[in-house]
């Protein structure tokens, strides 16, 4: 069984106004990144966790965010200086899912299954 947009969104209220297109199109990016022989049971609440990574990081980038899938390494509030982290090569893919609460429940759950990092 495969997610809807009407499914993802009562799972996470917190996506309540996105549109039907919107969130299939994201749910469509994970279909296409998540293997269903590897995930096996946990297949579905995978795509769940990495449509909403997906769709968070959407939404940070619409909003202006020019690095979106990094995480915040520090801020200044009078001198508006954002400086975001960087991440070797070794440790890029970990830090993408890392830059999202969804990203890290889906990085979390990967590992439980022994899913390769890689992503495609």
């Amino acid at each position: 069984m495969s997610i809807t947009p009407a499914m993802f969104r009562f799972k996470f209220k917190e996506f309540e106004i996105e549109g039907d297109i919107k969130i299939q199109q994201y749910i469509d990016d994970a279909i296409a990144s998540v293997n269903p022989v590897s995930w096996g049971a946990k297949y579905d609440l995978a795509l769940y966790y990495l449509t909403a990574h997906y769709l968070t990081l959407g939404n940070k980038t619409e909003a202006g965010a020019s690095n979106a899938s990094a995480p915040v390494n520090s801020k200044s509030v009078d001198g508006v200086s954002v400086t975001y982290a960087t991440a070797t090569p070794a440790d890029a893919t970990e830090a993408y899912y890392m830059s999202t609460a969804y990203g890290q429940r889906y990085l979390a759950l990967r590992k439980t299954i022994g899913v390769p990092a890689c992503v495609v």
